[in-house]
């Protein structure tokens, strides 16, 4: 049997980034920088690599071949950062990811930004900045910031993890004192999303639509986030709105035409389309002693049109296509977790993805080992119904249960 190059080069230096991240245990490097002549704060670099395997029951979920156990699903990243002033920050993070036939270890960067804080309530930063969207979009690769294996898929997926967490242009943020009731923290973003040819929103417009994507939009937009934290300690309530316009993309496919009663013939479909998104989304957070219980709520509004010529050949003829396009996915969960002590944490989530009357529900229950504080162990179970979010073409069935296992193994410095 001929052996996949890429895929063993991958696996080998994926083997490396791991032992390399283990041998560094918890610690940071720092690398001086008085040897170019200047007395500025050294530069320090972090870095992490995360392996997963998946296994499930009735469907290919998320990689490519999970009914008979998948190991495509790992990540890792580098970054710097540096304070060369008072009150400024400059952070970058070259980031690589596998998830199915998404990511595919090509790098790429997941945030280069200058920051600067004026006060307490005010700040800007400036770049490829994170993009404030509820509890964990920002946070997304820090895999200690979450007992999961798997965050709620219907609100962050991670195939779609190479465009939704960071924005090209600027971001306000800040906290103000409300006093006794509590303060306000705020972020508001506006620039540029980037949408890979090869990404995850190509992957699903080319499985839904059995074509070729070329030509991804670099989408302008804008939104922001504003946390409510109460007085009651550990309390706060979030709600954010993101707002995508113009985004959009061309392909190529084929289909068949009827060019009169029963009969079809085979047509060739250029087309593009374009649309605008209006995301809101809605959290709330407890963290009561060793127990952490989450909600969130989002929504979208996606309104546009498919502009397509169909080229017949049997006729020579081009006919042109307008189609309006209109959707409105919805998600929701709720998840608590609670710390043993510093080695496990448990936690389960109840989560629910609906789109054009299809849906996925999701049972889970996670465990999490801190084996060191440099490195982590998750393993989960997952107990879904429908499968709304397989993306991959497969008819939509709302009533099939099927089940999912999950173990992934992080370690960082």
């Amino acid at each position: 049997m001929k052996k996949n190059k890429r895929t063993d080069t991958q696996k080998v230096w994926l083997t490396a980034a791991l032992g390399a991240a283990a041998a560094c245990g918890a610690s940071a490097y720092e690398v001086p920088l008085s040897f170019i002549g200047t007395n500025m704060p050294p530069l320090e670099f972090h870095g992490f690599a995360s392996q997963g395997f998946l296994y499930s029951g009735d469907y290919n979920y998320l990689a490519n071949d999970t009914k008979n156990g998948s190991f495509q699903f790992s990540e890792f990243g580098l970054n710097a950062s540096m304070n060369p002033f008072p009150h400024t920050r400059i952070a970058v993070q070259g980031f690589a990811f596998d998830v199915g036939n998404v990511g595919q270890y090509q790098p790429f960067l997941d945030y280069g930004l200058i920051e600067y804080t004026v006060n307490d309530e005010l700040g800007i930063r400036a770049g490829r900045v994170r993009r404030a969207q509820g509890i964990y979009n920002a946070v997304q690769d820090i895999d200690l910031a979450r007992t999961y294996v798997l965050l709620p898929q219907g609100m962050y997926d991670a195939r779609w993890r190479d465009w939704s967490a960071s924005i090209d242009g600027v971001n306000l943020f800040g906290e103000i004192s409300l006093q006794k009731a509590g303060s306000l923290s705020y972020e508001a973003y506006a620039g540029f999303i980037e949408m890979a040819n090869n990404g995850g929103v190509a992957r699903y417009v080319e499985a839904l639509n059995n074509m070729s994507v070329s030509d991804m939009n670099y989408a302008p937009s804008f939104g922001g986030q504003l946390w409510y934290n109460t007085p009651l300690e550990g309390l706060r309530f979030g709600a954010a709105i993101g707002y995508m316009s113009d985004f959009g993309f061309s392909g190529n496919s084929e289909t068949m035409v009827q060019i009169a009663p029963r009969v079809y013939v085979p047509g060739y479909v250029n087309s593009h389309t374009v649309g605008n998104s209006l995301l809101q989304q809605y959290s709330v957070e407890y963290i009561w002693k060793s127990w952490t219980f989450q909600a969130e709520y989002s929504t979208y509004d996606l309104t546009g049109y498919t502009h397509a010529n169909i080229y017949i050949p049997a006729i020579r003829r081009t006919v042109p296509n307008l189609t309006p396009m209109a959707n409105n996915p919805e998600t929701w969960y709720v998840a608590a977790s609670h710390r043993f002590n510093k080695h496990i944490e448990a936690g389960a989530y109840y989560t629910q993805f609906t789109l054009a009357g299809n849906r996925q529900n999701d049972a889970t229950l996670s465990l999490r080992f801190d084996i060191k504080d440099w490195w982590l162990f998750k393993v989960e179970g997952h107990y879904i119904q429908g499968n709304a979010l397989l993306r991959d073409g497969t008819p939509f069935d709302n009533n099939k249960n099927w089940f999912m296992f999950a173990v992934k193994t992080t370690v960082s410095f």
